[in-house]
């Protein structure tokens, strides 16, 4: 054989087993990675306008300390406030308890009912109010802002349409007066007057409920009395319990709501990066090697401290995926590579904050047929959060600063479901 032809052999070859290489199935799984961020408040308001302070009023926030929580990135300065948080804590009710029965059957092998009972549980409910009143400077940020009604959640209707069924049962019941069920609506209630401040020079802002509620079930019974005896002795004491646990809840949530308003609140964001589980695949140690590297270096990342020099050090990683990405481009069998390379690299630019060039890589994907979804919402995404940083005059989601904050102070997104979760286990 000449060894012209041998050599062309070799090449043929190699280049087929390199196609081979990328082209054996591969199967994945996820694996949460956690990075520090700060999280872009609504608002922005100039830096050295950035002064509040904070109240607690009502019937139930007596108890409750204004102070012991803060705006992120702001300066508590009561004498000079550009703006002012009032929690409003003001009632509590204890509703009555209402039973629930259920019928039951017992079948035989043959499909015979051999047995019918009723079981009975009781449920209740108790909700503290609260409201968050805020007032001063305001320069919300939009983003294609669109004209749509407010539309309720299934949950929402769920709830509403049930309540309104038990509703619509009472009045029907023939042994009950419409003021026997307006007297049992009142359930136990103890409210005072919502009220935020009053001439205040501060215009005023918006507000916002930061009311609790807690539901409590009893376990089922065949007996009606032995149902009601279980929510006496064991579950009307947590609704009673929940009257002096509830001002706290409102109070935080009441903070957290002004956080999301004007702070920049350190963050503990959660998302997914892809291993391979397939040990046979010729990819196996390299891809989960840049996995376990991109892990790692997220950890090292911190919400008050620039991120240029860690950034560089993905470098390699980034272009390893972006590889994959290129090489798995268009062949069948593989998919899932292609779907997961992508995942990870697009992950990992979007929490880089490199969105110029994640951008641009969406849109080189757009007409793939395996990945123009996925690319279409990662563009969206991010072209969101570049205008978003811009309108923070930001580069990252990272402020500078040498401030030191407990672990409980951090807030935590979990990862997003994206329609892809899971793809690459099937």
């Amino acid at each position: 054989m000449k060894k012209s032809t041998l050599f062309f052999m070799m090449i043929c070859f190699c280049l087929v087993g390199q196609t081979n290489l990328i082209a054996q199935k591969a199967k994945f799984k996820s694996k949460s990675t956690r990075v520090q961020k700060t999280k872009l408040p609504t608002n922005y308001i100039e830096p050295e306008k950035r002064t509040y302070d904070l109240y607690a009023k009502g019937s139930y926030g007596s108890g409750v300390d204004a102070h012991q929580k803060r705006i992120f990135g702001w300066s508590h300065d009561p004498a000079n406030p550009n703006v002012k948080g009032v929690v409003s804590i003001y009632g509590f009710t204890i509703n009555s308890p209402q039973v629930k029965t259920e019928a039951k059957t017992k079948k035989d092998k043959d499909g015979n009912v051999t047995d019918r009972w009723t079981e009975y549980h009781y449920t209740n409910s108790a909700k503290g109010n609260g409201t968050l009143y805020v007032y001063g400077l305001t320069n919300p940020f939009k983003y294609k802002a669109k004209n749509k009604k407010d539309t309720k959640s299934k949950y929402e209707e769920r709830k509403e349409a049930k309540e309104a069924a038990e509703k619509k049962s009472l009045e029907d019941n023939p042994f009950l007066s419409s003021e026997d069920v307006a007297e049992a609506d009142k359930g136990e209630s103890d409210v005072g007057t919502d009220e935020g401040l009053s001439g205040e020079a501060l215009p005023f802002a918006n507000r916002f409920s930061v009311d609790q509620s807690l539901t409590v079930k009893t376990k089922k019974f065949r007996s009606r009395s032995k149902a009601y005896e279980d929510y006496v002795n064991n579950q009307r004491q947590k609704l009673f319990n929940f009257r002096n646990e509830y001002p706290n809840q409102a109070y935080r949530s009441a903070i957290s709501r002004l956080n999301g308003l004007y702070g920049y609140t350190p963050t503990k964001q959660s998302f997914r990066i892809r291993t391979m589980k397939t040990e046979k695949h010729p990819e196996f140690k390299t891809w989960n090697d840049a996995a376990q590297a991109a892990t790692t270096l997220f950890k090292t990342v911190k919400y008050n401290k620039s991120i240029a020099e860690t950034s560089t050090k993905f470098d390699p990683i980034i272009k390893y995926y972006s590889d994959m990405v290129t090489k798995s481009a268009g062949d069948k069998k593989a998919k899932k590579l292609n779907r997961a390379a992508f995942d990870n690299l697009t992950n990992i630019m979007y929490y880089l904050d490199r969105h110029d060039d994640l951008i641009t890589i969406a849109k080189s994907n757009m007409e793939s047929k395996n990945l123009d979804g996925m690319a279409k919402r990662i563009m969206e995404k991010s072209m969101k959060k570049k205008a978003e940083l811009l309108f923070h005059n930001m580069t990252t989601c990272h402020v500078e600063n040498a401030e030191e904050i407990a672990e409980d102070e951090f807030e935590v997104e979990e990862a997003e479901q994206e329609e892809e979760e899971g793809e690459g286990n099937k």
